[in-house]
């Protein structure tokens, strides 16, 4: 047995089939991902124990959603895959950590719902001497930990476990007011699967769109949608910003340097929503020519079928 880079708990190590630099890690919170053997300090930079903690909290978010492997990677290029699994950055695993509050909880909820298999078992938290389980709810300390758990009591989403001597913070079940909250938040989960596509809308990306970044979007699991910009007199309308706000992601394609792209593009980034980056590999010289993006890591393609692989990678690897 060794220990997970990330959590520090006890894990399984192998090498990776027909990847002899690579260890496959089997943890119990961070679930199964793939990193060279030179290790994570060395090709990410990653020494902050924060950081760390904060990659654990996602791997192990990943987990309990059921979602595969990933194999992790310093470049933020995920169009390639390893032994099937995602390539993912790290800088896109630090970027999933919630920030804002309300983010914080709801995820924590959703979190602590999927640690019972039915809705009143009792759930208790490795928590009383190294804060294991404290991945569950995203806070890295038992004090932080211990007062959230109290916050969600007061908030009469759980109910401690009763003892002789009080209570036990770390036992607890789950009330009928927190399966209604995590319901609606199920419901909001499930239900947000539009995938908003900014684009060229000229013949010449017909197939592009069909058999390239609509096929990717429905592969990956969700539902493509997409204003033709002609039906407005090239305005941007206000269905096009409803759309936008409704929508869970979305794919700008820079090819034909359209401006409405770039402003539906810097829109949704803008209401915090991920955007994905792509363009032909005939315009990208144009685009590095007139508009500024290189911060943004791009999909470059050449036919609809190296497209739709590199975009159904990025979308299976970034949009959780």
């Amino acid at each position: 047995m060794s220990n997970c880079i990330f959590c520090n708990n006890e894990c399984n190590v192998y090498d990776t089939p027909r990847h002899h630099q690579l260890n496959t890690y089997r943890c119990g919170y961070c679930g199964e991902y793939i990193l060279h053997k030179i290790g994570l300090d060395a090709i990410c930079n990653i020494k902050d124990q924060s950081d760390k903690f904060k990659i654990a909290c996602i791997l192990n978010e990943r987990r309990l959603k059921g979602l595969g492997g990933i194999a992790l990677k310093n470049k933020t290029d995920k169009e390639k895959t390893v032994c099937d699994y995602p390539l993912v950055s790290v800088d896109d695993i630090l970027d999933a950590f919630p920030t804002k509050a309300s983010d914080f909880l709801n995820r924590a909820l959703l979190n602590l719902s999927r640690l019972s298999e039915r809705p009143f078992d009792v759930i208790e938290l490795n928590m009383v001497r190294d804060n294991k389980d404290g991945l569950h709810l995203f806070t890295s300390n038992i004090d932080g930990a211990k007062a959230f758990l109290h916050e969600l009591a007061e908030q009469k989403y759980i109910r401690f476990n009763q003892v002789h001597s009080g209570y036990q913070w770390h036992v607890f079940f789950l009330t009928t007011k927190f399966w209604e909250i995590v319901e609606n938040l199920q419901k909001e989960e499930v239900g947000n699967k539009r995938a908003f596509v900014a684009m060229w809308f000229d013949e010449s990306m017909n197939d592009y769109y069909k058999n390239g970044i609509k096929k990717a979007i429905k592969e990956a699991g969700y539902v493509p949608v997409r204003i033709d910009l002609q039906d407005f007199n090239e305005k941007i309308c206000d269905e096009i910003i409803a759309e936008i706000k409704r929508t869970k992601f979305l794919i700008a394609d820079f090819s034909g340097l359209r401006s409405g792209v770039f402003f539906e593009a810097g829109f949704a980034k803008g209401l915090g929503r991920e955007v994905i980056f792509t363009v032909r590999k005939a315009d990208i010289e144009k685009l590095k020519e007139h508009f500024d993006t290189r911060q943004y890591n791009h999909i470059v393609y050449d036919t609809p079928e190296d497209l739709f692989k590199k975009l159904y990678n990025r979308i299976c690897a970034t949009i959780v």
